[in-house]
């Protein structure tokens, strides 16, 4: 398979670039002092070169809503200063000049690069043991896989990078198919488990996420008899539990808990992420944050969603607002907003809160998928009640096996439980495009909600099937040689 070098960066200027975090990723390393005649000399060159991996898809990360969650029905766009194009991508009316889209090919397309310079000079220092070298060379080919899981979800097949080639010669590679695609992710990862530790320090990658991103993997190919696989080798090798309090996986007092397999931390001041401020509403949350951007709120389609007595409702959405320089005894107002990842923080462009990529949770719910695309129905039902237990605090609220007869009720229990579970992590987009219902969810849209008429802002919607993939960017098309970056159907 050819490879494709996007940003027209030298090893050196990369380098000089990954001002990455240090101390679990969470303090920042002054810039680099490496140059092409010292570079990658030892262990700690290498092991700092990973670090600058992570740091791309940490900076990326908190901006995946925009393309993950705003053109579902869980997320409309509601100020779009600080992103111009969401209001495009929330209508789903994508031109291939939409700026949101080349921010996210080339942050990713950098994220890949660092990941190939990694791996283009793994052997080249001579003071590390061969199990350091592993773990190196497993935690770049999961964060390579990682990055091209999301461009092959959001644009099909794209250009496929292994290696560092020169420009001219990468302005002459075509896009590889979804199937090469795929296959190149399935390499890494399975490379990955082989080489990765059991056990790992805080927001770096182990063996278990590995696995757990493969078993992702293999749901989306329907892959079945592999993702059951994998993840009942997860479930069995590995002790991950579901935190009885569903709020506990977004508190930073237990952001580190038995349920994360990887997430991604962050420290407030110092290396903290946007999410918090962009989802808090103008004016703040009283005694929590001062101010915010409300950049993307939950759809009334997603509030109605909830059972009141589902207790991941007011973690997820708080309906009420009172402003941070509200008095006491002011009375709130009616403003949804998403909540899940706001908390008290003195910076509010920079929160510490991490970010959770994979979790139990997530793999529970693709396992019982897995099984009852396998025809085991009553396990699969157990999965699915397993987090719906845990959502009501008891079993009155369990489904049956009459509420999954068919697979097409099995999949609205199914869909509906992920969509309640996973709310605002960037699953609700891919879940509604892989299962080919997008077309048919994504015709209306209730926005805003006023209790005072009881009536919705109706948005209404013309998802076609070609638009499971958004365009190739303007910008990316004209980098190549002409005619060799085709675009997709319909744009």
């Amino acid at each position: 398979m050819k490879t494709y070098k996007l940003i027209i960066l030298s090893t050196l200027a990369i380098l000089l670039s990954f001002t990455s975090c240090h101390d679990d990723l969470l303090n920042p390393i002054p810039e680099s002092l490496l140059t092409n005649v010292n570079a990658f000399e030892n262990s700690n060159d290498l092991d700092l070169a990973v670090l600058g991996i992570y740091n791309r898809l940490q900076s990326r990360f908190p901006t995946d809503y925009e393309l993950m969650e705003i053109p579902s029905d869980n997320m409309y766009g509601y100020y779009f200063a600080t992103s111009p194009g969401m209001a495009e991508i929330g209508l789903l009316d994508v031109s291939p000049e939409n700026p949101r889209l080349n921010v996210f090919w080339k942050d990713t397309y950098n994220g890949i690069f660092r990941a190939n310079t990694v791996l283009a000079n793994i052997e080249v220092p001579t003071d590390y043991s061969t199990e350091l070298k592993d773990k190196h060379t497993g935690e770049a080919k999961f964060l390579r896989a990682y990055f091209y899981f999301d461009l092959v979800r959001i644009f099909g097949g794209v250009p496929a990078v292994t290696s560092i080639i020169e420009v001219e010669e990468s302005r002459q590679v075509p896009r590889a198919t979804e199937t090469e695609i795929y296959a190149l992710i399935s390499s890494d990862l399975n490379d990955a488990i082989a080489k990765l530790p059991t056990t790992s320090e805080q927001g770096r990658v182990s063996k278990a996420a590995a696995i757990a991103l493969l078993a992702k993997v293999k749901v989306y190919e329907e892959k079945w008899s592999d993702a059951k696989t994998l993840l009942e080798r997860l479930f069995a090798d590995y002790d991950y539990e579901l935190l009885p309090d569903f709020k506990d996986l977004f508190r930073i007092e237990t952001e580190v808990n038995v349920e994360s397999i990887f997430s991604l931390p962050y420290l407030e001041g110092t290396n903290g992420h946007s999410l918090t401020y962009a989802l808090a509403p103008t004016a703040g949350v009283y005694g929590v944050i001062n101010n915010g951007s409300r950049v993307g709120r939950p759809t009334w389609n997603l509030h109605k969603a909830y059972d009141p007595e589902d207790s991941r409702f007011s973690v997820t959405i708080t309906e009420w607002q009172r402003t941070f320089s509200s008095a006491p005894d002011d009375e709130p107002f009616w403003f949804p907003y998403f909540n899940k990842f706001i908390i008290p923080i003195d910076n509010i462009s920079s929160s510490g809160l991490d970010l959770p990529v994979l979790r139990l949770a997530d793999m529970v719910l693709l396992y019982s998928e897995a099984l009852y695309q396998l025809g085991d129905q009553e396990t699969a039902l157990a999965q699915l009640n397993s987090i719906r237990e845990r959502a009501f605090g008891d079993s009155d609220h369990n489904y049956t096996l009459v509420d999954i007869a068919t697979p097409e009720l099995f999949m609205d229990k199914l869909l509906l439980e992920r969509r309640l579970e996973l709310a605002v992590e960037n699953n609700r987009w891919f879940d509604l495009v892989r299962t080919g219902r997008f077309t048919t969810a994504l015709t209306q849209l209730e926005s805003e909600y006023n209790p005072s008429t009881e009536q919705a802002v109706i948005q209404n919607l013309n998802a076609q099937a070609y638009m499971k993939y958004f365009p190739i960017p303007y910008e990316q098309i004209q980098l190549a040689a002409p005619g060799v970056m085709e675009q997709n159907d319909g744009y």
